[in-house]
């Protein structure tokens, strides 16, 4: 079993474990190198046999429209909720965006962040509302955790799986890093956690020594509360990074020199001064 579970959030569902796998690692590893690890004693190969994606994504794949349904028909906009790309790699030398300034630039991502994560919220509801499918995410990372587990590394909707999995495998002792978590959001998310939160005071997973979050600035997935610690409790180490115009996007947050130096401290690595 792998030292290194990582487990993703929404829009992967036309992806796969190892697709992401491949292209997330090497992310991983820039983060520990920003981090100060001798990354000549950490090579890509070394890293990726430790490390496992657990995926989920299959299981809220939209089914196919038939032939003759157009979008909208159903009522919704597009009838379906798919992957969103990483919008700067979808704007890069786009002829539509060329002549562009930074300010409408800037307004269009907002506006796509904006949507996009209105939709995160409504597939956050649907896990949140449908037992059948919570209990069969929950397995996909159930399945990947064993005494091997040093770190599960939890972005988005995956930090909510990683924290309600986690607080029932006091079996476990892993460390835990959540990136662009929503936990905190009271509305949507904390108040609404099993176990429930005791006194406005999140429960401490019973697997986890050590919980690291990393918020980006400019991230609505974190902006209800990029502080996990005020609502977990003080043992939560919080920190801010930039990630630009990809503020939620998974890469940045794992080159990050937090999330770098969170992980070199669970598996033991040592970092230079």
């Amino acid at each position: 079993m792998a030292e290194v579970v990582i487990i993703h959030g929404a829009f992967h569902e036309l992806w796969g474990p190892f697709r992401l796998w491949v292209r997330w690692t090497p992310s991983v590893l820039d983060g520990l190198w920003n981090a100060r690890v001798p990354v000549q004693d950490v090579s890509l190969s070394r890293l990726q046999e430790r490390s496992q994606v657990a995926f989920w994504g299959d299981l809220v794949r939209p089914e196919p429209r038939s032939a003759d349904r157009q979008p909208g028909d159903d009522g919704t906009d597009d009838g379906t909720v798919g992957p969103t790309p990483d919008l700067a790699d979808l704007l890069d030398g786009h002829p539509a965006v060329a002549g562009v300034d930074g300010a409408g630039l800037d307004a269009l991502v907002q506006q796509v962040a904006r949507d996009t994560n209105a939709r995160s919220m409504e597939l956050l509801a649907r896990y949140v509302l449908d037992p059948d499918m919570k209990s069969r995410v929950h397995e996909r990372l159930e399945r990947h955790l064993d005494a091997d587990t040093r770190v599960v590394v939890a972005h988005s909707l995956g930090t909510v799986i990683a924290y309600q999995v986690l607080c029932t495998r006091p079996d476990l002792q892993v460390d835990l890093i959540t990136l662009g978590s929503p936990l905190g959001d009271r509305a949507m998310v904390f108040d609404t956690l099993e176990p429930a939160p005791v006194d406005g005071r999140g429960v401490w997973p019973a697997a986890v020594r050590r919980w690291t979050n990393v918020a980006a600035e400019g991230d609505l997935a974190t902006a209800a509360c990029p502080r996990l610690a005020d609502r977990f409790g003080e043992r939560v180490e919080d920190h801010l990074v930039f990630n630009g115009r990809h503020a939620h996007n998974v890469e940045p947050y794992l080159n990050s020199a937090p999330t770098g130096a969170a992980l070199a401290d669970a598996l033991g690595l040592p970092r230079r001064r």
